[in-house]
Formats: C-alpha cells, sequence, structure tokens
C-alpha cells in the first residue's frame, strides 16, 4: 500500500488505485499515525491528538472504532490478512508500517540529489531534486485537521520542501538556467520574505541575466525586512555578493568538473550536524574517587588509529553513572562536535532495545527519517558514516551486555565511548576497564557533609559514621541516607542509625522518593531461576557472608559443579562476589545480604530456612580447611546478628 502526506491525506494499493478515506476523525488517526510512521504510539496519545478538547467517555472504545475502519480500508487495499502488514498492534499502542509514503520517497531523493551535487554530477542531482520535488502536490496533510504533532510533521517537511527548492536552484544556476532560476524564484521569495538563501539565489540568477538593478533591489528590500523585523543585517555571504554586483563581477560561480573516476573515489553526502549536548547535569555534591582519574587518563590518552572505549563497571549503586556523567563533563571541551547520551536500561526488566537506542542517536545526527526505518544493520552504517571526521564523545549508560552494544559503537578514531554497566563486557575490546567498588569512610562523611552540611556532621561524628557503617558505604544507600536527613532537619544520625539497626526495616530505611537501594538487587533477583534464588535466600537467611561452593552445595539438592555455576550467575547479577585472592570462597556483602533477607521473608519455605541454619553450622569447618578463618569468622558473626531475626521470622 502506498500513503499520500504532500497535499490532500491519501491511500492507494499496489495498482496505484485510490481508495475513499473515512470520515473527519479517522482522517485525523490516520495522520496521527502517518506523522510518527515506524514508531509506536500510544492510545494515550491518539486520543489526546484526535479529541484534543473533548475526549470521548470510553478512549479505549473510540480507538477501537478507528482502528477497525481503517483496518477495513487496508484490508479493501491490500488484501484479507494482511491489513496486519501494515497496522501493527503493540501493548496499548498500535504502529504504522506502510510499504511506501511519498514523505519518506520525498526526503530519499532529496538526500540523493544532495550527494549527486556534491560529487559534481549535476544532471543526476537535477533528476533527483526534481523527481522530489514533483510528488508534490500541495501543502503537507492539507485536508486534515491536524494536531499537534502533524502539525509539527507538517512544518518539517515543508521546511525540507524549501530546502529542496533552494538546492534545485544552486543546481540549476550552476547549469547556467538563470531564467528558470528567477522564474521559480520570484514568487518563492515573496512568499518567504526573511529566508535568505532563496534571495542569495535569486539575486545571482538576475545579475548573472544582465538585471542587476534588480538583484540589488531585492538586496535592498531583504535588508530592510531584516533590520524592521529581526533588528538582523543579511548574512555575509549575501553581503559579498552584494559588494560584487556593486562591482559588477559575472560571479559564475560553477563548480569545477569532476576529475576522472569521481564517482568511485568521492565521499559521501554529509547530513546537516547539530552538535548535541544530551549529558544529564553534573552532580553538585559529587564525592571525588580514584577511578574518576583513572577514566580521564584512558580517555585522554593519545589514540590515534583506534576508537578509545571505556568501561565503568560495578555492582548496583556503586556511582557508575555519577561517575561517568562527572567524566563527561570534565572532556567537553576535548569533544566540541557534541555529547551523545543514552541509557539502555541494562539493569531493568527490560532493557532497551538496540534499535531503538540506535534510532535516539541517529535523531541527534539529522539523519532523514526514512533512515530509521532501515534495518539494525543499514541504522548503524548510517550512524558511523555521519560521525565521520568528527569528535563527539557518546555515553552509553547502564549496558547490559555486549550484544546490545554491537550496534552503537562508532567507527572513527577521533570520537569516543564511555559505557557504564553491571557486567564486566570482557567480549569488548576496551581501551580501559575501570570497577567501582564502595566509598570509603571518609569519602561517605564528605557526601554526608555536602548534602546535609558540614553542622550537623560535625554534631554527631559518631553516628554519622554508623549511619555509614549501617549503608556498607555504598553511594547509593548514603545518597539515600543524606537525602531522608536533608529533608528532615530535626531527624538526628543517631536516630535514623536506629532505625537502619531494625534489619527487616533496613530497604525501606534506604528508600526515599525515587531513589531506592531494593532497585539495586530486584532487577537481578527477578531474572534468576528458581533454583538460584532459592540458593540467594538461603545465603542471606543464615547470616554467612564468606563461604565456600562446598559448603553451599551441602545444604542444598545440587551437585557441586552446578552450584559454582549458580554461584557464578549470582556473582554476575552483582549479588555476591568472589573474595580476593581466593577464587574459592564467595561473598555476600551486607546490603545484597538485606535484600535476600527481605525476599526470604516473602519467599522462603520450611525446608530453605534450615538450610541456612545448615549452612550457618557447617562454616567454621569450612572456613578453616581453606584458612584465614579468624578474619572471616568475624565476618561471619557480624553478619549472623544481622540475620538472626530475619531467620527467626522465615
Amino acid at each position: 500500500m502506498r500513503f499520500y502526506v504532500l497535499g490532500s491525506l491519501r491511500v492507494a494499493n499496489e495498482q496505484g488505485e485510490f481508495a475513499t478515506l473515512p470520515g473527519r476523525k479517522d482522517r485525523a488517526f490516520l495522520a496521527e499515525l502517518l506523522a510518527h510512521v515506524g514508531n509506536v504510539v500510544s492510545v494515550d496519545h491518539l486520543v489526546e491528538s484526535v479529541w484534543p478538547a473533548d475526549a470521548p467517555v470510553k478512549r479505549i472504545n473510540a480507538v477501537h472504532v478507528r482502528v477497525s475502519r481503517l483496518r477495513s480500508l487496508f484490508r479493501s487495499l491490500a488484501g484479507p490478512g494482511r491489513e496486519g502488514e501494515v497496522m501493527l498492534t503493540e501493548s496499548g499502542a498500535y504502529r504504522l508500517a506502510p510499504s511506501e509514503v511519498d514523505a519518506n520517497q520525498f526526503e530519499m531523493l532529496l538526500a540523493a540529489g544532495v550527494r549527486e551535487r556534491e560529487k559534481g554530477f549535476l544532471d543526476k542531482a537535477a533528476d533527483r531534486l526534481d523527481r522530489a520535488l514533483a510528488l508534490w502536490e500541495g501543502e503537507a496533510f492539507t485536508d486534515v485537521t491536524a494536531g499537534d504533532c502533524v502539525s509539527a510533521e507538517a512544518e518539517r517537511l515543508t521546511e525540507l520542501r524549501l530546502t529542496a527548492l533552494e538546492q534545485q536552484a544552486e543546481v540549476r544556476l550552476a547549469m547556467g538556467a538563470c531564467s528558470w532560476v528567477v522564474s521559480t524564484l520570484k514568487p518563492l521569495a515573496e512568499r518567504h520574505p526573511l529566508r535568505e538563501t532563496l534571495h542569495g539565489h535569486l539575486m545571482t540568477a538576475l545579475h548573472r541575466s544582465n538585471r542587476s538593478a534588480e538583484a540589488l533591489a531585492v538586496y535592498a528590500d531583504l535588508r530592510s525586512r531584516l533590520a524592521d523585523e529581526l533588528g538582523a543585517d543579511p548574512t555575509s555571504d549575501l553581503r559579498n555578493l552584494h559588494r560584487s554586483i556593486l562591482a559588477h563581477d559575472p560571479g559564475d560561480h560553477r563548480p569545477a568538473a569532476p576529475p576522472a573516476g569521481a564517482a568511485q573515489v568521492a565521499p559521501p553526502a554529509r547530513r546537516e550536524w547539530s552538535f548535541p549536548f544530551q549529558l544529564p547535569a553534573a552532580t553538585a555534591d559529587f564525592v571525588p574517587r580514584r577511578a574518576v582519574a583513572a577514566v580521564l587518563d584512558a580517555m585522554t590518552a593519545p589514540n590515534p588509529s583506534t576508537t578509545t572505549f571505556a568501561v565503568v563497571t560495578g555492582h548496583g549503586g556503586v556511582g557508575k553513572t555519577a561517575v561517568a556523567v562527572h567524566v563527561a563533563h570534565r572532556l567537553r571541551s576535548l569533544f566540541p562536535d557534541g555529547q551523545i547520551y543514552v541509557d539502555l536500561g541494562g539493569s531493568t526488566e527490560r532493557p532497551a532495545d538496540p534499535r531503538v537506542a540506535l534510532a535516539r542517536m541517529l535523531s541527534t545526527t539529522a539523519c532523514p527519517a526514512w533512515w530509521l526505518q532501515q534495518d539494525v544493520g543499514a541504522m548503524a552504517t548510517c550512524f558511523r558514516d555521519s560521525l565521520k571526521d568528527r569528535r563527539v564523545l557518546i555515553v552509553l549508560d547502564d549496558a547490559a551486555d555486549e550484544a546490545q552494544l554491537h550496534h552503537l559503537l562508532p567507527g572513527n578514531a577521533e570520537s569516543a565511548v564511555l559505557i557504564t554497566s553491571r557486567s564486566r563486557l570482557t567480549a569488548l575490546p576496551v581501551t580501559a576497564r575501570v570497577e567501582l567498588a564502595e566509598m570509603n569512610q571518609r569519602q561517605a562523611l564528605t557526601l554526608f557533609e555536602r548534602v546535609v552540611g558540614a553542622a550537623r556532621v560535625g554534631c554527631e561524628p559518631t553516628a554519622a559514621r554508623e549511619v555509614a557503617r549501617l549503608c556498607h558505604y555504598l553511594p547509593l544507600a548514603l545518597r539515600v541516607a543524606a537525602a531522608r536527613l536533608a529533608a528532615r532537619p530535626h531527624l538526628r544520625f543517631a536516630d535514623l542509625a536506629a532505625r537502619m539497626a531494625l534489619r527487616p526495616g533496613l530497604m525501606t530505611e534506604l528508600t526515599w522518593d525515587a531513589l531506592s537501594v531494593r532497585r539495586c538487587f530486584a532487577p537481578a533477583y527477578g531474572r534468576l531461576n528458581d533454583d538460584d534464588q532459592r540458593l540467594y535466600r538461603v545465603i542471606g537467611m543464615s547470616g554467612v557472608s564468606v563461604f565456600s561452593a562446598h559448603s553451599a552445595s551441602a545444604v542444598t539438592a545440587l551437585p557441586p559443579s552446578d552450584i559454582v555455576d549458580a554461584l557464578e550467575r549470582l556473582v554476575d547479577g552483582g549479588l555476591l562476589s568472589v573474595v580476593h585472592g581466593d577464587s574459592a570462597l564467595f561473598r555476600m556483602y551486607g546490603l545484597a545480604a538485606a535484600y535476600a533477607r527481605e525476599a526470604a521473608e516473602r519467599d522462603a519455605s520450611v525446608t530453605e530456612r534450615e538450610a541456612a541454619e545448615e549452612l550457618w553450622s557447617l562454616q567454621d569447618r569450612i572456613v578453616n580447611v581453606h584458612g584465614g578463618a579468624g578474619a572471616v569468622t568475624g565476618a561471619n558473626a557480624s553478619a549472623r546478628r544481622d540475620a538472626s531475626s530475619a531467620v527467626r521470622m522465615c
């Protein structure tokens, strides 16, 4: 099916036979889908756009009626069963995926015409631009009662039409068709009295047609309008053109003929660059850490032949995003062509689709909209091409894995990429990999001072250190505690420490507004299979913070080899860590254990509670086998006191 929006809204089958469209609201509904062609449009957005002032009481029913009518129309054009290929149903939304839209064809021809002009192939450029402009039969969406998005799309297409006319005039001037340019641009210049490029081409055409007095009059009128309406002068290019006309310069600036073989060696057309700045705001109370210097060193080291890739890893809540954003702001001056930021949502239940992330990145490069409907490989090629010779910093925050990143990476050595992820991304050939850990006590107290004030920390230094300890120096937990204290000036550090010491409620105390430590662990826990979840709950309930695979296998029904795999999966999810210097021992740090106990309160069985007790009773003997019993036993004893109430509750 073919859709037409460059004029009246129409639909045709593959043979070019047009069908009668439904009523006014149905046309507005279809126009809204076409304004977002290829993208998902929610039901709520459709209602607000089609019924801006009088939304129906039964919103869903009204949308379903319009969808049913359109599908019936599509069925009559495409044939039974094929209407579903054009209008797709998503969760609470719809997406239109037509085989052809005249607006997309126009943009493709315009881009091709610009490429041919830049290569010097004027005949081909003129043909592409003529075909592009021939698609227009009136104003875009001319007979549709438009919502804001349709109006915005119509304005965008109108602007592109003017750009195409300017390109067409430039090509015709280079070909010597000055009379054609004059006759075409005179009415356009009158309708767009402030569009300087149109006036410049018209002046050039008049001057070359021995009508210099008219060219000077066009300039005088433009300069007067700019001064009266904008308080501005013409551009330097127009002023130079004006001076050359006054000096009787013939002004024949046609491009030189392309050299032999130009079609093979000419570079692709460059698109307009928007110099994006997408970085989130820098954190005003950011506490410096050693990792910052390490990442800065990696990102600024000379690397003339390959793209710089730096990866910041660590479990949830250690401050990866804060470090990446801080570093990105520090590096802005080194990447003058822009900074692109994308949150990939890798630690959430639904990580971003690479195609969606790539579409967002492409939108910053002013890539024609039709590229967004290509396959992900073609979109990635377009993105890499748009970065050629540009110094751009790309921050890919919270990556899920290497597969998600595959199509999002640039290929030019001038650009750099800063990635954060809970995964170590070991299959990615990175320039530097920095793993973040928790803060130390001094850094934690500095954060408290910057959020709640040095005076309050100075009044209760011991209690402030205790709150930091109960937060296990996890940056997110420290920030939640600080936010809670800042919001309640009457709350003392000692009061908060006492409340946090009530272990079953620790996750609740470490939640404030949109900040939640619980969210550091919930997605990873939710992705575990049932056996891994049971193992995680047993370890958390046991109060054992350091243990071996052998001791864990002794209290479960799984064989030792499966236990090792399960423990490694918990490590990959950021719920466990391997004890430094001893790969046979695993550690469950404080807040991961607190979340495990909370999950156990909700989900654990009596069998799991018994397994937790057995794991604790086995631990001293297993630790003695591996050495370091004193330190490990001390750590376990502290964790055991924290877990005892939770075990009883289960």
